[in-house]
């Protein structure tokens, strides 16, 4: 989809888990992987461009580096960081989900064995996966000093909210903490919600069907 040489998928995921993880145990580390991306991506785009436009394959590099915001060309860093943004999204949060459901299925039989029986239910349990182990949390930054539950935070502080914590709330789902296969009612917010609801929810329902 983006155009990138299947042979690089081991150098992605490798990037990512040194991102994600580095970004707690060793920093320097993380640092270098992003580095790496950010170079990797720049001379992608580069040699897209000397692609003459009507040899040039369909996907998402030509599509940025053809488009336009306002009649002007989109900036190299708006390019760099929608490629980055992919990359990233599209591995650890899709791996995460697949992971966890693959594990749900295999350590509770009677779902698993529903779900063989019943494969109409796909698309549900889908849904359920997605509300019950939700892949996605959120890191802000503090503005204000305050305290929240008694617990103290300063200006600048990085807080990691638990907002997947909403998917259980009884308040909206019935039995709200037990793994449900036929659920019907499902309002989950895995993918956020709003104007910032996650671009690639529907291309990662697809991958976690296929998977």
């Amino acid at each position: 989809m983006i155009g990138l040489p299947l042979e690089d998928e081991t150098m992605f995921t490798e990037w990512v888990v040194d991102m994600l993880q580095g970004g707690f145990q060793n920093i320097e580390k993380a640092s270098e992987s992003v580095l790496a991306v950010i170079r990797y991506f720049e001379g992608k785009l580069e040699e897209r461009v000397e692609v003459p436009p009507a040899e040039r394959p369909d996907d998402l590099l030509t599509l940025l580096i053809e488009a336009e915001h306002e009649g002007a060309p989109l900036t190299d860093r708006h390019r760099i960081g929608s490629c980055f943004l992919l990359l990233v999204a599209g591995i650890d949060t899709t791996w995460s989900s697949i992971g966890s459901a693959l594990w749900h299925l295999a350590t509770h039989p009677e779902d698993q064995a529903r779900l063989r029986a019943e494969p109409e239910l796909m698309d549900c349990a889908i849904e359920e996966f997605l509300r019950f182990y939700s892949p996605v949390t959120m890191a802000r930054y503090v503005v204000d000093d305050t305290e929240f539950g008694g617990c103290p935070m300063k200006r600048g502080e990085k807080v990691l909210m638990a907002f997947p914590a909403g998917n259980r709330d009884p308040a909206h789902f019935d039995r709200a903490d037990e793994f449900v296969i036929d659920r019907q009612l499902n309002r989950h917010f895995a993918f956020g919600s709003g104007i910032h609801r996650c671009l690639g929810s529907n291309l990662a329902r697809m991958e976690l069907r296929v998977a």
